[in-house]
């Protein structure tokens, strides 16, 4: 169970794996592939915790192949389309390696990534305190996490923005996020509460790509 929602209402990961390949998933992942991009160092380390079947991680390597990319998951049925031991032993990029493990216990060394990432998986994470503890113990000094969600404080000229940007008509795009908002979406005091009590001291929110939020934090050096 989510640690922020009373009860659960996740799609099951067979039916995940197909809405993720969707033209509105899909644009989002473009949107947050164009970020991580313009943000890596040459050559550097991302993991992505909560990745799902990887499509941003793909994106990402497609955008910058000089990067290695790690994407990690609960689910084995999330990672399926990699043979199961190359999953599970971490080989190592290139181009891109998928772990099983949780995100209240990453099984990565510390200290290993310049940028950690939990995009749309963090409001489902039954320990979000522990969780944000565990990616700030894989970053590099000077290394940063990034954690994105749904905004629950996005208001009518947010959505009408995204739809301007996406071709798509206000109605729809307002209609759908309510609906997802409803068990998905994070206010700010969420974030406030669980990197308060992660003893995480540095720390931004910024509303980005008009119906979401970013949460940026940093390693502690």
């Amino acid at each position: 169970m989510s640690a922020f929602f009373p009860f659960e209402l996740e799609p099951p990961p067979w039916m995940y794996r197909h809405l993720a390949r969707g033209p509105l998933m899909q644009r989002m992942y473009r949107r947050v592939a164009a970020d991580l991009a313009e943000a890596m160092p040459t050559g550097g380390l991302l993991i992505d915790v909560g990745a799902g079947p990887g499509h941003l991680a793909n994106l990402v390597a497609k955008k910058r192949p000089d990067l290695q990319l790690v994407a990690l998951d609960w689910s084995w049925t999330m990672l399926r389309p990699m043979p199961r031991r190359q999953a599970m032993e971490n080989t190592g990029p290139p181009p891109l390696s998928r772990i099983v493990g949780d995100s209240a216990k990453l099984p990565l060394r510390g200290a290993c990534c310049d940028l950690a990432m939990a995009t749309f998986s963090f409001h489902t994470w039954n320990d979000p305190v522990q969780g944000v503890k565990e990616m700030r113990r894989l970053l590099k000094p000077h290394g940063q996490a990034w954690i994105y969600e749904m905004n629950r404080e996005a208001v009518w000229g947010q959505w009408q923005a995204l739809a301007r940007e996406e071709n798509l008509p206000t109605l729809f795009v307002a209609a759908g996020f309510k609906l997802l908002s409803w068990n998905h979406a994070l206010r700010s005091r969420d974030f406030a509460a669980t990197f308060e009590q992660a003893g995480i001291l540095e720390w931004q929110l910024q509303p980005v790509h008009h119906l979401f939020w970013r949460a940026v934090f940093y390693s502690n050096e």
